[in-house]
């Protein structure tokens, strides 16, 4: 089991009536295996639980902030009443910068959720800047928005063209904070792969292939030119290429999945 990250806030050990925890609104992860959740109850059962759950106190109960597969496993496939759990005093962006560095370490995230763990980190990062807040109204579209900026900038200079100096004033206030925090991630990633290959994904990609890409992850990396990517949604979306969130429908390519080792 991935250990979280050290949080350097105080807290208070205590254990805690499962029935009074509610999970995460800054949880993305959607898709947790009962099969694997059964076999962290039947751990925890016969050698307890290694690391407490974290939550933080809100109105009369508490709100989950790292450790959901630890509350489920305990809530839904044991017998136990209470759980250990370390109890901080969190504003709403350290909650988010928490779960989103917890998700991080799980390996097994599917590559939609590890996506949408890495918005969140630049997300949490960015957010107390108003010029970074003015680009979006969800961390998604505020994420894109940015490396987009930033993209267009370093292309432009790597052409030799004229860039103006707002756009070379906001590329220098920004791209260091950016390289640094992809740098620091669980595993270093390039900013500009992540904006070509993997955001897009995330934005142009339906919801109902999204959802299935989340059970099967049938590509170990993500890309709109997988094989994985088009196979799904040549099984799964109406209209296709390439989906744009069905927005510009199109002829459908189709990819037997068999040929490719898939079934669903």
């Amino acid at each position: 089991m991935a250990k979280t990250t050290h949080i350097e806030l105080d807290y208070i050990q205590d254990v805690i009536d499962v029935r009074k925890i509610d999970t995460s609104p800054y949880q993305h992860r959607r898709h947790f295996d009962e099969d694997k959740l059964k076999e962290l109850a039947a751990s925890i059962q016969s050698e307890g639980l290694i690391e407490p759950i974290i939550v933080r106190a809100k109105r009369n109960r508490y709100e989950l902030i790292a450790g959901e597969r630890r509350f489920r496993a305990v809530r839904d496939f044991t017998e136990l009443e209470t759980i250990q759990a370390q109890i901080v005093i969190a504003s709403n962006l350290q909650a988010r910068r928490i779960a989103a560095a917890e998700n991080m370490q799980r390996e097994d995230l599917s590559s939609i959720e590890t996506i949408e763990a890495i918005v969140e980190i630049v997300d949490t990062e960015l957010i107390e800047d108003i010029e970074y807040l003015s680009m979006g109204k969800t961390p998604a579209d505020r994420v894109k928005t940015l490396l987009a900026k930033l993209d267009s900038v370093r292309s432009s200079q790597e052409r030799g063209s004229e860039v103006s100096s707002p756009s070379k004033a906001q590329f220098h206030k920004f791209v260091e904070q950016v390289e640094k925090i992809f740098k620091t991630l669980p595993k270093s990633l390039e900013w500009r792969s992540f904006y070509t290959h993997d955001l897009t994904l995330l934005m142009d990609i339906c919801k109902e292939v999204q959802e299935v890409s989340i059970q099967h992850n049938p590509w170990p990396r993500p890309g709109l030119q997988s094989v994985g990517i088009r196979t799904l949604l040549a099984k799964y979306c109406d209209h296709h290429p390439i989906c744009q969130r069905c927005r510009t429908p199109g002829p459908d390519l189709i990819i037997q999945p068999e040929i490719h080792g898939l079934s669903f």
